[in-house]
């Protein structure tokens, strides 16, 4: 894992991630393809509703969880923000299990201590390629990590915590090199 950063990663440092950081050419090849093509959102909507309740883990270890509160999120305004287009955020959305399978987490990040961070642990940012119109982009999930209610501790032991989706969206488009 890289430095630790205090706010949401840089579009400069997001830049800086090349295919090597994901794994050998190939592999990379392999994880970015698609394999649900949602062209509206009611599409991208039925298929992350298929994976609510169920239990993702990303290549690092981290175990996350799509609420139906998540899949809102991720499909609204806010949610999509960041996206550089929607068509390319759909196709993110509906593929989301398998890009969080390939996701990689290169930076901690510390809360925004201008923000209501009640009930959290902590924020995890993960990078995912993805394969669209001939480029690998990069994209960027965005989990909350929840505190239990009653102890106020870590949901689950470290590198495998629990998650539960905040958004996700375009990073930018992954340099190729090591």
């Amino acid at each position: 894992m890289r430095e630790k950063s205090r706010g949401t990663a840089s579009d400069e440092a997001v830049k800086s991630l090349r295919a090597s950081d994901f794994g050998s050419i190939e592999q990379v090849r392999d994880m970015a393809r698609i394999e649900s093509v949602p062209k509206i959102y009611a599409e991208a909507q039925q298929i992350l509703s298929t994976l609510v309740g169920v239990p993702l883990v990303s290549s690092s270890g981290l175990s996350a969880t799509l609420s139906r509160n998540s899949i809102e999120k991720i499909l609204s305004d806010t949610g999509g923000t960041g996206s550089n287009n929607l068509k390319r955020h759909l196709l993110a959305a509906g593929n989301l299990d398998r890009l969080y399978a390939n996701a990689v987490e290169p930076w901690t990040f510390e809360l925004n201590q201008n923000k209501n961070n009640d009930g959290l642990a902590g924020i995890r940012r993960l990078f995912a390629p993805m394969e669209h119109e001939g480029d690998i982009a990069v994209v960027k999930i965005t989990a909350k990590e929840m505190k239990t209610p009653k102890t106020g501790a870590e949901s689950t032991p470290s590198r495998h915590r629990t998650c539960f989706w905040k958004k996700v969206e375009d990073a930018s488009t992954l340099a190729s090199g090591s």
